[in-house]
């Protein structure tokens, strides 16, 4: 019996430690009390902004948005994609500014393949914390050119040239020091207007290196410290996720504007409008359209360079051929006219050198739009001219006057003593010399008063 609870007791007792033993692990599996177990990192996040054109006002407005979206949005980095010819002066500055004093990493990529980063795009990408280059693609030519495409010294004189050229130079080399890339190179770029491919930029320290598309930049990027307002960040975008910035109406519109093609189309539809509501007063909708298309073509005057001048050409242009209609001048106001518009748009573009250089081709009217756009200017209000004078040799149609000739039936019997007609749908007292039966047609040949002087529409027509 005493075997037997001895036993027992051992047996209690060994199934009191495995158990003691089974909580134990099941705590250590579980961690302490109250904790669980932290989650994964989340993937960071890069904003993306693509760039494809000339740099303008609209751009720039873009471009600052994208900046403080990154911000505000906790993005681990901004990646601005490049292609563009070049862009405004003003315009840049306000970029690069914005780019320098961003707490948020700036990566630049001139892409893709075969694209460039030219005049206004060197400024970018050297303010870039790290920037690269798609294969065949270029970088460079960066001196400032009048917007026509000429030398700033053929146009404002050698002293001028030589301030915008330093200026200029200055502003490079600013940009290349701060961000630790060669110097030299881009004050080159300014003053002889070097130009350099992908490879050779990477070797000349203008870009950091060569990616063919901004999945590879960012794998290339890992681990990297690149320079910001608050001071040089590494960069840890390992399996980030691509998220495009889109711009706002506002911005898609001033984009759309930055085409002096469309400015000009708009300011010539925009006249035409009002020229054929001067033609047919009370229309409304033509001179609303033409209302709106130059408050869209004036609003386009702060994202590119107009002359004025020019709008003021175009403006008596499209004077002349409107007066045409008015003045006995045998259509010399018409051809004056178009000669105006044509001029005006060939100086359309504002070519003086402060404040902006372009490549010659960023900004430059289609000859599509400067010859044959006047042509069917002229061509509209002609037509319109002409429906105007013929309107004016045409019969009367409201007064007396336009009763005369006009057909009609006879109500009663009517001769000498008077008698009643109807006429365009109204009664008249008439008279007519020869009796004219009930109900035979009539024709008026005058009018005295609220009397007409009728005939038999068939004694009218023999």
């Amino acid at each position: 019996m005493r075997t037997e609870k001895l036993r027992a007791g051992r047996a209690g007792r060994r199934a009191a430690a495995a158990a003691s033993l089974l909580l134990a692990g099941l705590a250590l599996a579980a961690g302490p009390a109250g904790t669980t177990t932290p989650p994964p990192a989340p993937a960071p996040r890069v904003l993306t902004a693509e760039v494809k054109g000339p740099i303008t006002g609209g751009t720039a407005e873009f471009l600052i948005a994208a900046l403080q979206r990154a911000r505000s949005g906790g993005y681990a980095a901004l990646l601005m994609t490049l292609d563009t010819p070049g862009g405004q002066l003003d315009a840049t500055r306000e970029i690069v500014q914005a780019m320098l004093a961003s707490d948020v990493p700036v990566l630049v990529w001139v892409g893709p393949a075969g694209a460039r980063a030219g005049s206004a795009g060197v400024f970018l990408t050297l303010a870039a914390g790290l920037a690269a280059m798609a294969p065949s693609s270029n970088i460079g030519a960066a001196h400032p050119v009048t917007g026509a495409g000429r030398d700033v010294a053929e146009e404002a004189g050698k002293d001028m040239a030589k301030k915008v050229e330093n200026d200029t130079a200055a502003f490079a080399r600013s940009i290349a020091g701060a961000r630790h890339r060669n110097v030299e190179w881009a004050e080159k770029a300014v003053r002889e207007s070097v130009s350099i491919t992908a490879d050779e930029a990477v070797k000349a320290r203008v870009v950091d290196l060569v990616a063919p598309d901004p999945a590879a930049f960012l794998a290339a990027a890992e681990g990297r410290a690149v320079g910001t307002a608050v001071g040089d960040k590494t960069l840890h975008l390992q399996g980030a996720t691509l998220e495009a910035y889109e711009p706002t109406v506002r911005q898609r519109l001033l984009g759309f504007l930055a085409d002096p093609n469309v400015v000009a189309i708009l300011m010539l539809v925009g006249m035409l409008g009002i020229a054929v509501e001067f033609y047919h007063p009370g229309a409304i909708l033509p001179g609303a359209a033409g209302a709106l298309c130059l408050f869209l073509a004036f609003l386009a005057m702060r994202v590119i360079p107009v002359n004025v001048g020019a709008v003021l050409l175009l403006l008596a242009g499209v004077g002349l051929m409107v007066a045409e209609s008015y003045l006995p001048a045998h259509g010399a106001a018409g051809v004056g006219g178009g000669a105006l518009v044509v001029l005006g748009l060939l100086f359309f573009v504002d070519a003086s050198p402060s404040g902006s250089w372009f490549d010659p081709s960023a900004l430059r009217l289609s000859p599509w739009v400067v010859w044959p756009t006047p042509v069917a200017l002229a061509a509209v209000l002609g037509f319109m001219a002409w429906k105007v004078v013929r309107g004016r040799r045409a019969p009367l149609q409201l007064g007396s006057p336009a009763l005369l000739g006009a057909l009609g039936e006879a109500l009663s019997e009517v001769g000498p003593g008077g008698g009643d007609v109807f006429v365009r749908g109204e009664y008249w007292r008439a008279r007519s010399e020869a009796p004219i039966p009930r109900g035979a047609r009539i024709r008026v040949v005058r009018v005295d008063g609220l009397i007409v002087t009728v005939v038999a529409s068939e004694a009218a027509a023999g």
